[in-house]
């Protein structure tokens, strides 16, 4: 049984026991501030079984991230149609999520932390940053995952991954594969070893629609959490969903959540 999805439904649960209601851009939630989970990757991967995860076309929203994604057609090329609602009559779109990581200003954030995580683990300036306050109103989403910062001890790698706003049954479940194959893709070519990933978000939110779907989830039994195995890169920028072989997943199937857009 994975440990990190009944942490993961626990926060569910109480966000419908205890949550705050209120309407926001997307429509009536419940909401709580600063949830946070907490997992180890070394030998599993947490996606979640009480539901079925498209874990792909995470895999593949991250593919597009690293090749600092201006429009559609990079999502697309990677089987993910998230973004499609963001892009404009042209296909253009506008996101700092890859391109304010590899490129601020002319800053490459991930090359200086690989470049740091290879000369001098422990340092305390591992750290990416994806928002930027002089843009929020010029892109098309403002990041909602928007800090990454990672601790080693020269052996093992650890994330924590700071989030301002998260989906909790559609949106978190993604991001925690993302947070998962960035922390891989740095231990792989920095010669650590991938262990421990922390996630705080700011705030956790359930949709009214979803209500009934979340009481039957929480009701679903839940599963060992898959092996895996991570294909290692010689580059940050080249990652491909097929790179991460997910091994023996069981979910529950009675499970769809709709997509707030």
């Amino acid at each position: 049984m994975s440990s990190v999805e009944l942490d993961y439904l626990a926060v569910a649960s109480n966000i419908l026991q205890k949550g705050i209601v209120q309407s926001g851009r997307n429509g009536v939630t419940k909401r709580l501030p600063f949830q946070t989970l907490d997992f180890n990757i070394s030998q599993y991967f947490p996606l979640l079984t009480s539901r079925q995860i498209f874990y792909k076309s995470a895999l593949g929203e991250y593919a597009a991230f690293v090749r600092q994604p201006k429009h559609i057609n990079t999502f697309k090329e990677f089987n993910c149609n998230y973004w499609n609602q963001w892009a404009d009559v042209d296909g253009d779109i506008n996101v700092d999520y890859g391109n304010k990581w590899i490129n601020w200003g002319g800053v490459n954030q991930y090359e200086q932390v690989l470049n740091e995580l290879k000369t001098n683990p422990t340092s305390r300036r591992l750290l990416i940053s994806g928002w930027d306050p002089s843009n929020l109103s010029k892109v098309d989403l403002p990041c909602c995952h928007y800090s990454y910062q990672f601790w080693s001890d020269g052996i093992n790698l650890n994330l924590l991954w700071n989030q301002r706003s998260g989906d909790w049954m559609i949106g978190i479940p993604s991001d925690i594969i993302l947070a998962c194959v960035m922390l891989l893709s740095f231990a792989s070519l920095a010669n650590l070893q991938p262990q421990n990933i922390k996630m705080v978000v700011g705030d956790a939110h359930i949709y009214r629609e979803h209500f009934e779907n979340v009481e039957t989830q929480l009701k679903n039994t839940v599963y060992h959490s898959p092996a895996y195995t991570f294909k290692p890169q010689n580059s940050l920028y080249t990652f491909l969903p097929e790179h991460l072989d997910i091994m023996n997943y069981k979910y529950n199937n009675n499970i769809k959540y709709l997509l707030k857009e």
